[in-house]
Formats: C-alpha cells, sequence, structure tokens
C-alpha cells in the first residue's frame, strides 16, 4: 500500500503573482514552518520526505527529514506548474488578452513559455505512480496537491480548483501498490 501525506507550503509574501516555480518569501521561516507540522508529519510516520526544489518547500521538507531521520528527495516532478513568461510578474501585469486567450482553454493550453495543466498533470502523475510501498511525506506546492486530486483521486479538474487548499493544509492519498485504482481521502487536516 501507499500512503501519502501531502502539506502545502507556508504562506508566501506575495499576492496576485504568477509565482509557480519563482522562488518567494513566505511568511514563516523554515522552522516556524516545520514546527506548526511536525506533529501531525510525525505521526503519519513517513519513510521517505519529498519536496520540489522550491525553498519554500524544500527547507522545512530537509528540516523534517533531520527531525524525524527520514530521507529527504528533491524532484523535479513536484515542482508547481511552471508560468513561463508571466513568472514573476503581477496578475495584472500581464496584458488581460494574453489571459484570456490562455483560461478559454486553460487544460491543454500553456501560458507563454509555461506550462499546459495536461503536461503538469502528467508529470504529477508519473511521480506518484513510480512511489514505492510505504508511508510518503510531500511538503507540497497546491498546484500538485489539485494534481493529486486528479490522478489519484478521480476528481475533475474544474472541481479540485474549486477546492480551497489553505496553506499548511494537509491531504491524504493511497493507492494499492499493485492497483492504479486511486482512493484518496478527500477530507484535508489541518495540522496541529
Amino acid at each position: 500500500m501507499i500512503r501519502l501525506l501531502a502539506i502545502r507550503h507556508a504562506p508566501v509574501t506575495v499576492e496576485r503573482v504568477f509565482y509557480g516555480q519563482t522562488d518567494v518569501p513566505t511568511t514563516l521561516d523554515a522552522s516556524e514552518a516545520t514546527a506548526r507540522i511536525e506533529h501531525t508529519v510525525a505521526e503519519f510516520g513517513p519513510g521517505t520526505i519529498w519536496s520540489s526544489e522550491a525553498v519554500r518547500c524544500r527547507e522545512p521538507a530537509a528540516l523534517l527529514s533531520k527531525r524525524l531521520g527520514a530521507p529527504h528527495r528533491v524532484d523535479e516532478r513536484v515542482r508547481e506548474m511552471s508560468y513561463g513568461d508571466w513568472e514573476g510578474r503581477a496578475w495584472d501585469a500581464v496584458p488581460r488578452a494574453e489571459v484570456d486567450e490562455w483560461m478559454a482553454d486553460w487544460q491543454t493550453r500553456s501560458p507563454p513559455g509555461g506550462e499546459s495543466v495536461t503536461a503538469f498533470t502528467e508529470r504529477v502523475a508519473t511521480w506518484w505512480r513510480e512511489l514505492e510501498p510505504g508511508h510518503h511525506f510531500l511538503m507540497a506546492h497546491a498546484g500538485v496537491v489539485h494534481c493529486l486530486d486528479v490522478v489519484a483521486g478521480g476528481l475533475a479538474w474544474e472541481k479540485t480548483v474549486d477546492q480551497r487548499l489553505d496553506f499548511l493544509h494537509a491531504k491524504r492519498f493511497t493507492r494499492a501498490r499493485s492497483s492504479l485504482a486511486h482512493r484518496p481521502s478527500s477530507e484535508g487536516i489541518r495540522p496541529k
């Protein structure tokens, strides 16, 4: 059985910015973020701790790895979606016509120089399918958790994006080792 606990990173200091794969500061430093979720992660008992290379995910994951004695693995497949040319730009700094064009077919079209939701989902799905049996923890990006809702939970993208995932909020996913039939735990949990 594969069990995954995914917790979204700490709140960021930017608002209304396309920050996907851009490193942005958080309102909590890594030790503060770790302190807020450590009990929940320890109780789950991960054998492996995963994160993207983004500082907002990598640093708390590395601290949890040291504190819990579980290996930390950085994997580019669990990076947030790339917004390409829009990365780091304020929403209102991107021409409205460009955003409207993307939103007209947002699942298959990508922002200029960026990644489509379809490609993003497949990237995360590849990581999910290759997980070994056991308990895994992922210090996650919201988009990656939405991808997991789709690939592990069978939700439609339209449904998962309607479900807000708060910062430092957790979701659990499970999968039988020999099956790609997925059974998520759709209820979120708030770490202590």
